[in-house]
């Protein structure tokens, strides 16, 4: 009986042979299409949000400190920065310290041209010009004076009024109620902020940065906003730019960047912390590129990439020459290289 159903199950699996299984179907190669685009690489700094390195401000009033004001404050043109023997020292704007008594005896200069020019300014003399002192600047001094709790000679001595280049935001104060005003009274910085950093040109190609160059940030609140390179600071030089560097060095063949915002109202309810900067190193517009991945090392050196011919079964290499690499494409030019060609990127 075993031999019988032994001799059955062969029979059976005579007449019956599977089917043997399909031949595999070659898988097609992927492909990507030669685009015409735009291509830009960035990096990214840490930088910090405040009001720049303060500067010290020394007082040239003889006298005892009597009143000052508060950290943060602002002050600008035509307001108190301190008092001096119960009488206040007024910020004038200007870029000549007052270095001597302006009075009839006085010769033109550029420091009456800004005693002038703050009067005028402040609603004193509406045609009062020029560096020269004159009745007019005479008469505006003591109206200023009388409206200001001063004598009204209409003259003015060393260390009266205190003349910077712009509004001021008291950093800290050095000196204490009571004492000499003769002295470091207090640091100031801007009244705006701004974002500094230093910049390793180990991690950026420093030559990229240049004053006027405009940058994405990233606040600490976690909102966008732009920014423009407004000064930079190499290690040990003087800066360049606008206005002076802020901020800590950065080290040795390094900058220190400042970073002015033009929207301020961005800034709202932030006095400090860090920045993201993202600087754009490389672009290029209106060119070719493909996937990275779509290169072929040649032999000997250079790149070239795969098209598809017609059939779209077969392709051939073809010789490019590679520019710019920015997130996963990679610029290319070469003979017969157009737009719209199809290239194979995985085999």
């Amino acid at each position: 009986m075993v031999v019988s159903a032994v001799a059955v199950t062969a029979l059976y699996m005579l007449r019956f042979k599977p089917k043997a299984p399909p031949a595999a179907r070659p898988v097609p190669p992927q492909t990507a299409t030669i685009a015409r685009t735009a291509l830009a690489t960035t990096a990214t700094l840490q930088g910090n949000l405040g009001y720049g390195t303060p500067s010290p401000f020394t007082g040239h009033k003889s006298g005892t400190v009597t009143w000052l004001p508060v950290v943060g404050a602002v002050v600008g043109q035509g307001q108190p920065l301190y008092d001096v023997d119960a009488k206040h020292v007024i910020l004038f704007l200007g870029g000549t310290p007052l270095y001597r008594a302006i009075n009839a005896q006085a010769t033109p200069g550029p420091d009456i041209a800004e005693v002038n020019a703050d009067l005028r300014a402040l609603g004193y003399g509406k045609v009062l010009t020029g560096d020269a002192y004159t009745p007019a600047t005479e008469d505006a001094l003591k109206k200023w004076q009388q409206q200001n709790g001063f004598t009204a000679s209409g003259a003015l001595a060393v260390g009266d009024i205190a003349v910077l280049p712009a509004p001021v935001r008291v950093a800290s104060l050095d000196a204490q109620l009571g004492a000499s005003a003769a002295a470091d009274v207090m640091s100031l910085s801007s009244t705006t902020k701004h974002v500094t950093a230093s910049v390793d040109p180990h991690q950026i190609d420093t030559s990229v940065l240049t004053p006027g160059l405009k940058l994405s940030l990233s606040l600490p609140n976690g909102k966008q906003t732009t920014g423009t390179v407004s000064a930079l600071t190499a290690s040990g030089a003087a800066s360049q730019g606008a206005s002076s560097g802020s901020g800590g060095g950065g080290g040795a063949g390094g900058l220190s960047m400042t970073v002015d915002i033009a929207d301020q109202s961005a800034l709202a309810g932030m006095d400090s912390g860090s920045v993201g900067i993202t600087v754009t190193t490389g672009s290029a517009t209106d060119v070719l590129a493909v996937p990275i991945e779509a290169l072929v090392a040649v032999q000997g050196g250079g790149y070239a990439v795969q098209v598809v011919t017609g059939d779209g079964q077969t392709s051939m290499l073809v010789g490019v020459q590679t520019g710019l690499f920015a997130n996963g494409l990679v610029q290319i030019s070469g003979q017969g290289i157009t737009e719209g060609l199809k290239v194979v990127t995985v085999s």
